[in-house]
């Protein structure tokens, strides 16, 4: 009898332990947030990404009643930022802004500080924005067709600018150099602003863009629009036809974006603040903004988000071979 109650103690014990270790973890999650949220993001103020974590950065400040902060790490292809949010507490007051560098740069770098498959929690795919093949209005070819048959009959003669080796845009000219049969240069510049410096003076005529940051050109005339690499057009540029329209039936290309946050952060902590970020990317005013700027709003699970970047982790590695692009 007393070794039965004596056991039977025990059990009581381990589970009370049990219940204890698992309790602060709840608390916390329920409780978050209690103060700032940090949003880190890899690139300079101004750009795609900042514009788009700032606005969804003051829909999460009035859903929770808490500050949020964009702090901006650029440099080293993103890698700078990134590795910051990988040494982060766990604890979901510091979260990143992920792009397509997120799941290429594992396939283009030996030497990464961070493990991108391991070192972090998916939060939520936010949005993305197709890639425009834009040209300097005194290019040899202003239509795809044309820059098409240029090209063949002039190879290597045709150049094309991108933000970087690897970068999404590069592997755009890749795609494009493939399914085309066409042999053009590629230009790889240090960041987007000196690539779409360049190709505004004239010194390149070629380039593939985020459509926020080329469309205001296209607009004053000072680019000229080739073709958007997107299954559809959109409402920002609806005038500019589609690569599948024009022949190429599964030419695709954009730039994503979504968080993530250190590996670690309690799964209610994740799972709570995606849900925040669905419905604020549901909003009209959002969703209006975001369409006018070119982006197009998503919003997903984190377990969404993780079967996502799983694709796009096998995407790039076979692109980033398909091209012999290296960084190191």
């Amino acid at each position: 009898m007393r070794k039965t109650a004596f056991r039977s103690g025990i059990a009581i014990a381990a589970a009370l332990l049990g219940t204890a270790g698992l309790a602060p973890l709840g608390a916390h999650a329920q409780a978050w947030p209690t103060q700032a949220i940090t949003i880190v993001v890899p690139f300079p103020a101004g750009g795609t990404s900042d514009n788009l974590a700032r606005g969804l950065g003051q829909k999460l400040g009035e859903r929770f009643g808490q500050p949020v902060i964009i702090e901006n790490k650029p440099g080293a292809g993103t890698m700078i930022g990134t590795e910051q949010v990988a040494r982060a507490k766990p604890d979901g007051y510091t979260v990143g802004v992920v792009a397509n560098s997120f799941t290429i740069n594992p396939s283009l770098h030996d030497n990464l500080r961070y493990d991108s498959r391991k070192d972090f929690v998916p939060v939520s795919y936010l949005a993305y924005t197709p890639h425009m093949l834009v040209a300097h209005p005194d290019a040899p070819a202003k239509t795809l067709g044309d820059l098409v048959a240029y090209a063949k009959q002039h190879p290597g003669a045709l150049s094309f600018a991108s933000f970087g080796t690897g970068t999404s845009p590069h592997l755009a000219i890749e795609m494009l150099k493939a399914q085309a049969g066409i042999d053009v240069v590629h230009v790889p510049y240090k960041g987007q602003a000196p690539a779409l410096n360049d190709l505004l003076g004239g010194h390149v005529p070629y380039m593939f863009a985020n459509v926020p940051d080329v469309l205001p050109h296209v607009k004053s005339g000072k680019l000229v629009a080739v073709a958007l690499a997107n299954d559809q057009r959109i409402d920002s540029a609806k005038d500019v036809a589609t690569f599948k329209e024009l022949g190429f039936g599964d030419f695709a290309s954009n730039s994503w974006f979504g968080l993530v946050a250190p590996a670690g952060t309690p799964d209610p902590v994740a799972g709570k603040l995606a849900e925040a970020l669905q419905d604020a990317l549901g909003q009209a005013d959002i969703k209006a903004r975001l369409a006018e700027q070119g982006f197009v709003p998503v919003g997903t699970t984190p377990a969404q988000f993780k079967e996502y970047l799983d694709s796009e982790f096998k995407k790039a590695e076979s692109l980033v071979k398909a091209s012999g692009a290296t960084a190191n």
